[in-house]
């Protein structure tokens, strides 16, 4: 959950220290068994520290807008953002146009081009492939060390379908990179209420995620509903990803990273370690002595890791279909939230059904009127859900004519931004660590929008890129050794998705599964975020030392890399190996969930204000009571570790063993 620590501390030396800003890559060396990237030579300024600046808060100098004329990757997905993100009487992208907030300031100056004449590119030390969410963080935070960057749209930016929410844990990432890189605007990711305004006025605030379990042919059961609502402090968001990746990128411009002349995308990456050569779609090139390729699907540097196949099936395996659709009737209208609940369009909503979800995410203040705008993101089972039409419009159609509320709530509904579909939706690279780059991020996977995956995993990976990257530059070493913990990293994270969304997948069967599963998935972002919190206040608290964040450069499972109560871990793993044996028709759905909330209930770790335990308690609302509560529970009953998370206390970690 997002920190609100008294006043803002001053930033953290980026990375293992600052980096002095590149004068440019030095000539590639003699070809050897494993070629390195060669070191640049470097002048010797200092780095430079950006003017103080608010959360949330933007000022022309420290965040310079970026070239007016639109370029054909933003033309795929530009719309007309003032105030409602997309035109209500188009089923499509509007040609010749950028969001509103991406670029409709014409800057005094532009931002330094880094586009050079064919066979005579300007050269730089890192390239970054992909001008989204994840590459502009990314080339903002390398720029603020020091490092020569240069960021690159892809064709892929404004077409591939991106995750639009956030969760506690995801802010709790966000705020790690804003201090611990120095780039303080970040933060405001992960607090609705500081994003600039162009940004909250086509977005929207998420006050709950709530999980509504329907059956084909039947109305929603009263009883089968469940609904989280996010304590008033923490502001998630659904993000309007045009509006947010364009605020980012004019943020990383602002830092000092390289864009080329006309934001043209690039066509290919030819060249080597050293001496790499990325060219544009309008015939000019930019030269790097490292590449970062985060470009989508048919990433370029993909097809450098060897003959084996670069990308492979992942164990949760499902079409995906996507649209953004205008006229979205409330579904509160129609499925009653219950006495304990708070309107479904307040939030994110995922409609749950044997073999799949629709995920419903409202953009906007206004989220019940005729204009108002929906992202929708369906992920079928497509053993259980084969596709029936080769329109992915006709196909969600015919899905929702099997379930009468959700009939009725898109009765009325239009595309905005066309639907598109995908079998199988997602992937993992076999490799990510090549001679002269990496792979990251929308490049080396694709998971499913479901439970703010996307959008946290993607922050999860910038974390720790950067580490990577800033200390490769610092110490002169780009070898693929050097980079081989990253891609264990990532790969480990891949992993932990894809054993989250099966088990998901699994519980989908029986609403009493699907009740469990998603506490224990709650839990354990909960218990995330406080972790993470602590690890970043513990590590901040020790400026300067050599090993102030290697309590953060640690895998310990289910999706931890930091230091965490190991019961959570357990409790995770425990309830995947029981969706295993559901799935294996080894266990039945009901004794399944029945096994998973008795450990809720006797974990000695789990907070019994929370009612976890209780399939009958559906409603999560964390009120300043039950906060007294927890926190006398906490230091008079709970673990050491536990309790170090939700009060105040020492700084340094105990050692605990499993």
């Amino acid at each position: 959950m997002s920190s609100r620590a008294a006043g803002r501390a001053q930033p953290a030396t980026p990375g293992a220290g600052a980096t002095p800003k590149a004068a440019g890559p030095a000539a590639p060396a003699p070809k050897t068994a494993r070629s390195a990237v060669p070191t640049p030579k470097t002048v010797q300024p200092t780095t430079p520290t950006p003017k103080t600046v608010r959360r949330g808060e933007q000022t022309r100098e420290a965040v310079p807008a970026v070239e007016a004329a639109a370029t054909p990757a933003a033309q795929a997905a530009s719309t007309s953002a003032a105030p409602a993100p997309e035109p209500a009487a188009e089923s499509g992208p509007v040609p010749g146009t950028r969001a509103e907030s991406g670029a409709s300031i014409t800057p005094e100056a532009g931002p330094a081009p880094a586009s050079g004449r064919p066979g005579n590119p300007a050269r730089h030390t890192v390239a970054v492939l992909g001008a989204h969410l994840g590459g502009g963080m990314l080339a903002a935070i390398l720029a603020r060390a020091g490092i020569d960057v240069v960021l690159v749209d892809s064709p892929h930016d404004a077409t591939t379908p991106s995750g639009e929410t956030t969760v506690p844990y995801t802010a709790e990432v966000f705020e790690l990179l804003a201090r611990r890189y120095g780039v303080l605007e970040l933060s405001a990711l992960g607090h609705f209420g500081e994003l600039p305004d162009e940004v909250r006025r086509t977005s929207g605030i998420k006050s709950s995620i709530g999980f509504v379990y329907a059956r084909p042919g039947a109305p929603v059961r009263p009883h089968h509903v469940v609904q989280f609502n996010v304590p008033s402090e923490h502001g998630e968001s659904h993000l309007y990803r045009p509006d947010v990746d364009a605020w980012v990128h004019r943020l990383a411009v602002g830092y000092g990273a390289k864009v080329p002349q006309g934001r043209s995308p690039f066509t290919e990456v030819r060249g080597e370690a050293g001496d790499f050569t990325v060219e544009l779609a309008d015939g000019s090139s930019v030269g790097a002595a490292f590449v970062v390729d985060m470009s989508g699907p048919d990433a370029p540097m993909l097809r450098r890791l060897g003959p084996d196949p670069a990308l492979r099936p992942l164990g949760h395996s499902s079409r995906v279909l996507t649209a953004h659709l205008r006229g979205v009737r409330p579904l509160e209208r129609r499925v009653d939230p219950g006495r304990g609940g708070t309107p479904w369009t307040g939030g994110t909503t995922q409609v749950v059904f044997p073999g799949g979800w629709i995920q419903l995410v409202p953009f906007g203040d206004e989220r019940t009127g005729e204009t108002s705008l929906t992202s929708v993101a369906v992920s079928l089972d497509a053993k259980l859900w084969p596709q029936r039409s080769a329109s992915p419009e006709d196909d969600f159609q015919q899905l929702i004519r099997q379930f009468p509320d959700l009939e009725w709530q898109f009765g009325e509904a239009t595309p905005v931004r066309p639907w598109t579909g995908s079998e199988p939706w997602q992937y993992g690279a076999n490799a990510a660590a090549g001679d002269g780059f990496v792979v990251l991020e929308r490049s080396a996977v694709r998971c499913d929008f479901t439970l703010s995956r996307d959008v946290t995993l993607t922050a999860e990976l910038v974390h720790e890129a950067a580490a990577h990257l800033i200390s490769a530059a610092h110490s002169g070493d780009w070898s693929v050794e050097r980079f081989r913990p990253l891609e264990s990293f990532q790969a480990s994270l891949i992993e932990h998705g894809d054993r989250l969304l099966r088990t998901a997948l699994t519980a989908t069967t029986d609403f009493r599964l699907w009740n469990a599963f998603c506490r224990v998935w709650l839990l354990h972002s909960m218990f995330a975020a406080l972790s993470l919190k602590r690890a970043r206040n513990d590590a901040l608290a020790r400026p300067g030392r050599p090993d102030q964040w290697r309590e953060l450069e640690r895998y310990r499972g289910a999706g931890f890399w930091f230091p965490v109560y190991p019961g959570f871990v357990a409790l995770f793993d425990d309830m995947v190996a029981a969706a295993r044996q559901v799935a294996d028709n080894r266990l039945a759905p009901g004794a399944a969930a029945e096994r998973i909330f008795g450990q809720m209930d006797s974990a000695s770790f789990v907070p019994p204000l929370f009612a976890f335990g209780d399939p009958t308690d559906r409603y999560y609302n964390f009120t300043p009571l039950k906060r007294v509560k927890v926190l006398l529970w906490a230091k008079r009953r709970a673990p050491y570790m536990v309790q170090r998370v939700l009060t105040r206390g020492a700084t340094v970690l105990p050692d605990v063993e499993r």
